[in-house]
């Protein structure tokens, strides 16, 4: 399976509603699996089933727990959540983790005569550590923006493993969806949440392993910036705090209200977990703004730990701006008396649904 690069630079494709009948999107992040289906409806983009898979039990460990998964588990997992989910489509598209490639925006001084290409091969050998015979590497540049001398050119290089496409390969093969495209997991979260009139956005992924950030202009990404720092090191402290078994912990984090008698305890557990992220993303925010001469418009946060209760109001106060929480439904039909649910669970699913999505773009 070849990653497809045909639309990974060229902004956030509007929906023409152009695409297959039934689609499912799969998201395989370090904690669980989701899944997405859409379908079309008289040119309509309707959700059909969705669902998750914790992956902490595949693993012999406990609920929430991030894990690395062999092939053949993570083929069991998928298998399962597919066959929980009540999934039909014979046509999925699946998200490659962050993790497995290298995503960098650089700056290049040249001339207007100079050839970018083999100068951009060789300042992307310092951000990518493995050999280039070993990744499938794609570059472009992006439009000035700000006050860029006319010889400074701001590029954007993505490298994705060998291997884990190899692996991906194996996976989509074994649930009988092989040879379907991919793409990496932040450019599925951008086509879920971007907006047709957002100028600048910044997506901020608080995931169990890892927080990521993403900003991005005009569709096309501009600064990214990774935390190691995730729920799973939240869940930890919970535990530790309240001196209760690890998978207590998870769902007493993701069962949080204020009614909870240790409420106090396990909000400060979960928001402190995430106090260097905040710091570090609005340092780049800044940096970015004070560079470019724009602010950013509107800030998101999506993820499965920004699904916890006060996570919204605390990145609210920590970057100082009005920061929403993701809800990638938004972009499709379902029923209305799912609304209340949808809402609730929206930021889990934004890159499965993004993927989704991908077969609907123009």
């Amino acid at each position: 399976m070849a990653v497809s690069f045909k639309k990974l630079f060229s902004g956030i494709a509007k929906n023409t509603h152009a695409g297959p009948a039934r689609v499912v999107g799969v998201d395989f992040g370090s904690s669980s699996v989701k899944v997405v289906e859409l379908r079309q409806e008289e040119g309509v983009v309707t959700l059909g089933t969705y669902g998750e898979m914790q992956l902490g039990p595949y693993a012999e460990q406990e609920l929430g727990s991030a894990v690395e998964l062999p092939v053949e588990k993570r083929i069991e997992a998928i298998v399962d959540v597919l066959r929980e989910s009540k999934v039909t489509a014979k046509k999925g598209f699946f998200a490659l983790p962050l993790s497995s490639s290298f995503v960098t925006v650089f700056s290049l001084t040249a001339n207007a005569e100079e050839e970018l290409g083999p100068r951009v091969q060789v300042e992307a050998r310092k951000y990518i550590p493995v050999p280039m015979s070993d990744v499938s590497f794609q570059w472009t540049e992006l439009p000035a923006v700000g006050n860029t001398p006319e010889d400074v050119h701001e590029v954007l290089a993505v490298a994705v493993q060998n291997e884990a496409q190899a692996v991906l390969q194996k996976m989509t093969t074994a649930v009988q969806m092989g040879g379907q495209q991919s793409e990496i997991e932040l450019f599925s979260a951008m086509r879920a949440l971007y907006k047709s009139d957002d100028d600048t956005i910044a997506i901020i992924d608080l995931g169990a392993k890892t927080s990521k950030l993403y900003i991005a202009k005009d569709g096309m990404v501009r600064r990214i910036h990774r935390v190691f720092a995730g729920g799973a090191i939240a869940t930890a402290r919970v535990a530790k705090d309240l001196s209760i078994p690890y998978e207590d912990a998870e769902n007493r984090k993701r069962n949080y209200t204020q009614a909870d008698p240790q409420a106090a305890v396990i909000k400060k557990a979960v928001v402190t977990s995430f106090e260097r992220p905040f710091q570090e993303f609005k340092r780049v925010i800044d940096q970015y703004e004070q560079r470019v001469g724009t602010p950013v418009n509107r800030v998101v946060i999506t993820g499965v730990s920004s699904a916890f209760a006060d996570m919204q109001t605390y990145a609210s106060y920590m970057l100082d701006t009005q920061v929403e929480k993701a809800n990638p439904f938004g972009k499709i039909a379902y029923p209305a008396f799912m609304e209340d649910v949808l809402t609730e669970i929206a930021p889990t699913f934004s890159v499965a649904l993004g993927i989704a999505l991908r077969a609907f773009d123009a």
